[in-house]
């Protein structure tokens, strides 16, 4: 009986004395023998918790790089994302690395590296142990993608059955190896924080789909109000511009006839200024028209190098008597275009000609057209070194009837915008007071004929450094 009570009590004794036993083990465990591992799983673990509450994919990215490079004293860590829009991978945020390397990294459906992430399925990628389990040929593709994230280790995120992207882990010493408690770890680590960048992912496509049903919203309102406007403009320019015609061919025809009549100097003022008047009614209503022609004007194969010429010649006068020196920079072999001459004229004419009256006499104009072989787009540009457009005017420009000249109708730039927006093109506008103004449109080539296609040289094109400085080069 006696070593009965004996086991009894022994056992009581250990009982009571387990749980303090148990605790005083694991303080020992995390703060003397291995304090950094708990550190480790500490920090990382709060890691996940912020990440669930992070609904911005550019902060959970930093976040998730900085903490786990920090935490974790790794040499590069990247975070490789599926793309919102379309089926490739893209590195949104890295540690270690320059910002402006990483931003070029994107992974193609098709890649090594890709196929090889989705065939393994949760499995962590090791670049040492693939290398040895492929051909040299293999061998040698995935060594280029592995180089491109810095990376010797790929820790897939998964979402059931969905590849949300992957963290790339590069190590401060290249002969550290990771345990098979560690791969444990970073998988369990990698099925916690996956459900968390879905999550952002989706709300960036949210967010991208939202931004387009706003823009296309936008348009379509625009494109409704531009086209009750053009009936608008088309219906008055013509019941205004035939009165106005009239009435200045009775004031010219009064005013020839002055040698016959002795007219009163006031009248003959007033019919002066009727003439005046009238043409300057009627410039407006002929830009109303400009501005009102659809696309079903008549297209033609032109040359807009041809056209600048012709442009030119028209100012050639105005240029002369005032000493302006206008630069040409034409690019060789530039493609026929398929366009309106008068359209395109009224391009180059309004762009100059609000040039000339910038820089006033004595001023320094440059005139470019180029051509980019790879996007199938003119860029016409034209600067001047005047007195530049101050900061506030800048957005409205291309507002009809805005315009700072005394004289001047507004309508210039606005008919332009149209003109580039019909051929599906865009124009802007970059100015610094004191520093001149530089106007570019693009415009695209309509498919060219096959005979057009072949004419087309890679480096039919000029460098926009020309124009960024508009007073760099003039003296």
């Amino acid at each position: 009986m006696a070593p009965f009570i004996w086991i009894l009590l022994t056992t009581a004794f250990i009982t009571l004395l387990y749980q303090p036993v148990n605790q005083a083990y694991t303080w020992l465990f995390k703060h003397i023998f291995f304090p950094r591992r708990s550190h480790t799983l500490s920090a990382l673990n709060r890691l996940t918790q912020e990440l669930a509450q992070t609904s911005d994919l550019t902060e959970l990215a930093n976040l998730l790089v900085n903490t786990m490079g920090e935490v974790l004293r790794l040499k590069t860590v990247s975070l490789l994302v599926k793309e919102p829009q379309g089926e490739g991978y893209t590195v949104v945020s890295a540690w270690g690395w320059r910002v402006t390397d990483y931003r070029k990294i994107r992974f193609l459906p098709g890649s090594p590296l890709l196929e090889l992430v989705k065939a393994a399925g949760p499995q962590i990628l090791l670049r040492e142990k693939m290398m040895k389990s492929l051909s040299w040929q293999e061998a040698n593709q995935l060594t280029k993608d592995f180089d491109e994230l810095h990376a010797a280790c790929v820790i897939p995120l998964w979402v059931k059955s969905e590849l949300v992207g992957s963290l790339n882990l590069l190590p401060l010493n290249s002969d550290q190896r990771l345990s098979e408690g560690d791969f444990r770890f970073f998988r369990d680590f990698a099925q916690t924080i996956s459900p968390s960048v879905r999550n952002v992912f989706l709300i960036q496509q949210l967010k991208l789909a939202n931004d387009e049903l706003r823009d296309m919203q936008s348009q379509l309102l625009q494109s409704a109000k531009l086209t009750a406007i053009e009936q608008l403009a088309s219906g008055i320019a013509h019941e205004i511009h035939n009165p106005l015609t009239i009435i200045s061919g009775k004031a010219q025809v009064l005013l020839l006839q002055r040698d016959r009549k002795a007219f009163d100097e006031k009248v003959e003022e007033v019919l002066k200024t009727i003439v005046r008047e009238t043409r300057r009614a009627a410039d407006i209503t002929k830009r109303l028209l400009m501005f009102s022609k659809t696309s079903a004007s008549p297209h033609e194969k032109i040359r807009l190098e041809n056209i600048l010429e012709d442009t030119l010649s028209l100012i050639a006068y105005q240029t002369s008597l005032e000493g302006t020196e206008i630069q040409r920079l034409v690019a060789e072999d530039l493609p026929d275009f398929f366009g309106n001459v008068q359209e395109l004229r009224e391009v180059f004419f309004n762009l100059i000609l609000n040039a000339l009256q910038a820089t006033g006499p004595g001023g320094k104009i440059q005139v470019g057209i180029s051509f980019q072989k790879p996007d199938h787009v003119f860029v016409i540009q034209v600067a001047d070194n005047g007195p530049g457009i101050p900061a506030e005017n800048l957005a409205r420009v291309f507002n009809p009837f805005f315009t700072t000249r005394p004289e001047g109708i507004g309508l210039g730039l606005f008919v332009i915008q149209q003109i580039v927006h019909r051929y599906g093109g865009s124009i802007r506008v970059e100015s610094e007071p004191r520093e001149g103004t530089l106007f570019v449109a693009q415009i695209p080539l309509a498919a060219p004929s096959p005979e057009n296609a072949s004419g087309i040289s890679e480096t039919a094109g000029l460098s926009e450094e020309l124009f960024s400085k508009t007073k760099e080069g003039w003296s």
